[in-house]
């Protein structure tokens, strides 16, 4: 639904933390918040009995994955391990094109907007086809069709393993040198006029890159003021190869943690195993992590250790199920799980939808553009029809309960965004 340059009145919205009611929100013609106000006119854009609330913000996805649907091979022997599993996604890239991974994006960027996700983090790393980072500008054109606000996490990928064993071919469509990367990415970057493209950075993994090259690229991201983001101790195989690596007991968390000065641009993704002590440290420093609920169950990865002082967001990431209420309910019950109690971290159903708007933007950077109903935001936003017999006695003060524990894609009425310009 195109909302440019009119004003939209909806009987619910959710106004900095809260439910506020019969709200009228002006746009502009670019698309931005001029206005929010209780005032009521014949010519509005009137949703009568709807719930509003900002677009999600899905800040760890791999596009490409969601073509994987129908091979998860659960409970069967080959896919007991998330490396066997990686093998079968190694044989979707093996032949990868231009064309191939633009479709891929598409149909996947398609599926997140009518899954309410109005911006993306693309976590990329398939870079290279017939040419050097041919295919880098495919998944940015994607996003631009589909109606995405992108973020693409360009991504450093310079080796297999902690000891450089040999490439696997697939990995020789992911990786360059620092400086071949860095040379690509101010490229990059120059290039993007697209009010919805931003291009932000990401080590693949301690595995994939050096931990000098590592800190050299955050360093960067840090003073352009750009997100960074890495895979971080999904798995406990990354802690004991980089333990015997290395020869002491430390992990890529301890390192980094000891090595680099982490910031509000760090976005630490899954640490699935970080120690619960270094999450502590993330949360005092203002560091992110996005976790990815559904994927880490789907992998069987594990569960993280968060604690309630720090920054979280969600990302679907191998995009199987993409639905972003069921990220936020799975975040909370796996959590629940983990400590045999009902209140951990306060994961309040207003505290899990922060979580997936406002704390996904500041994670992807956008937090002056995207992540909340503000005037000078763009009017990223997504509406629930209370028509549902799922919201049936439902009452103000327990509409985000009911939407973000019980509701699902189906209860979406449309998703608003930037279409174009």
């Amino acid at each position: 639904m195109n909302i440019r340059g009119k004003t939209l009145h909806v009987k619910y919205a959710w106004i900095n933390g809260k439910i506020e009611e019969n709200v009228s929100i002006s746009v502009d013609e670019s698309g931005k918040i001029i206005g929010i106000n209780k005032k009521v006119f014949d010519e509005n854009v009137h949703l009568s009995n709807h719930l509003l609330v900002p677009g999600f913000v899905n800040t760890h996805s791999h596009a490409f994955h969601r073509h994987l649907r129908g091979k998860s091979e659960i409970g069967k022997s080959a896919a007991d391990t998330f490396w066997k599993w990686r093998d079968n996604m190694y044989g979707l890239v093996a032949e990868v094109t231009k064309e191939k991974i633009y479709q891929y994006c598409l149909s996947t960027f398609k599926e997140m907007i009518n899954a309410g996700i109005t911006s993306v983090g693309e976590f990329h790393y398939v870079h290279h086809s017939e040419k050097k980072f041919d295919l880098d500008q495919s998944v940015i054109q994607a996003a631009i069709d589909s109606g995405i606000r992108i973020v693409l996490l360009q991504t450093l990928y310079e080796r297999a393993g902690f000891d450089s064993p040999a490439v696997h071919p697939v990995q020789e469509r992911f990786i360059a040198s620092y400086e071949d990367f860095l040379e690509n990415l101010e490229k990059l970057r120059k290039e993007q006029s697209h009010p919805r493209v931003q291009i932000g950075v990401a080590a693949h993994s301690a595995r994939a890159v050096p931990f000098d090259n590592i800190k050299r690229l955050f360093e960067y991201a840090s003073e352009e003021r750009i997100p960074f983001h890495i895979h971080l101790e999904e798995q406990p195989k990354e802690i004991l190869d980089c333990q015997k690596w290395i020869g002491q007991k430390q992990g890529p968390s301890d390192i980094l943690l000891s090595e680099m000065h982490l910031n509000e641009y760090f976005t630490a993704v899954h640490a699935t195993f970080t120690p619960a002590p270094n999450m502590i440290q993330f949360s005092k420093l203002g560091a992110n992590v996005s976790i990815c609920p559904c994927t880490e169950g789907y992998l069987g990865d594990g569960i993280p250790r968060i604690n309630e002082n720090l920054k979280i967001s969600f990302g679907t990431d191998c995009n199987n199920r993409i639905c972003f209420l069921e990220e936020m309910r799975w975040a909370c019950f796996s959590q629940q799980m983990l400590n045999n109690s009902r209140s951990v971290c306060g994961l309040s159903p207003e505290k899990l939808l922060q979580c997936a708007t406002i704390d996904g933007a500041r994670a992807l950077s956008l937090s002056s553009t995207a992540g909340s109903l503000e005037i000078g935001k763009y009017f990223d936003a997504v509406s629930f029809s209370l028509d549902s017999p799922l919201f049936a006695n439902s009452l103000t003060d327990t509409l985000i309960d009911s939407l973000v524990l019980s509701a699902g894609n189906r209860e979406i009425f449309a998703c608003f965004r930037v279409r174009s310009g």
